[in-house]
């Protein structure tokens, strides 16, 4: 009997700390997150003719990490800009981390942001929230979807860490902190 009550506790515990994801924005970010990435200066200036994003997830967020990288695979089946999109989820593990040019952040515990955004901002790797409220936690950018749709760019982590972007870009967006 106590089995099934640990086994259900544990069972509505990760029930309660899942985020919910809305697959349309999922749709529209993971069409224009690659494109965003390209625009940062290291990445377009680079000679290597792949693009490596990883989506960082939790277990809990598995399905909704499978649901990000077949569209991104799905929208980019060639290359973008001469460039191969190789798309790959991992939990975080700077050790197995494999350098990725891009990391795509999903649902993780507020020091767990803040370490993830940390570990990418100082290996100069562009990091994208699901939630552009995730860019207080050191996050670089994500997409505001509203009425209309907005790239949004943590200023403070561009300038500390001196990431350069298009113009054109930063004229689009909307500049958190």
């Amino acid at each position: 009997m106590m089995k099934i009550v640990i086994l259900l506790f544990f069972f509505l515990s990760t029930l309660l700390f899942a985020r919910n994801y809305d697959r349309n924005i999922m749709t529209i970010e993971a069409k224009l997150f690659p494109k965003i990435a390209l625009l940062e200066q290291d990445i377009k200036q680079s000679s290597s003719k792949l693009l490596k994003i990883t989506i960082v997830a939790n277990e809990m967020d598995f399905n909704a990490a499978e649901y990000f990288k077949r569209k991104i695979e799905l929208n980019y089946p060639n290359e973008i800009r001469e460039k191969l999109i190789i798309v790959n989820i991992s939990k975080f593990k700077p050790s197995t981390m494999q350098n990725p040019d891009v990391i795509i952040v999903l649902s993780h515990q507020p020091k767990e942001q803040r370490t993830i955004a940390l570990w990418a901002n100082q290996n100069k790797i562009v990091s994208f929230a699901y939630d552009s409220s995730d860019l207080n936690y050191g996050i670089l950018s994500s997409i505001y979807i509203g009425k209309s749709v907005k790239p949004y760019l943590n200023r403070k982590i561009i300038k500390e860490y001196n990431f350069i972007f298009d113009s054109y870009l930063l004229q689009l967006s909307k500049f958190t902190n």
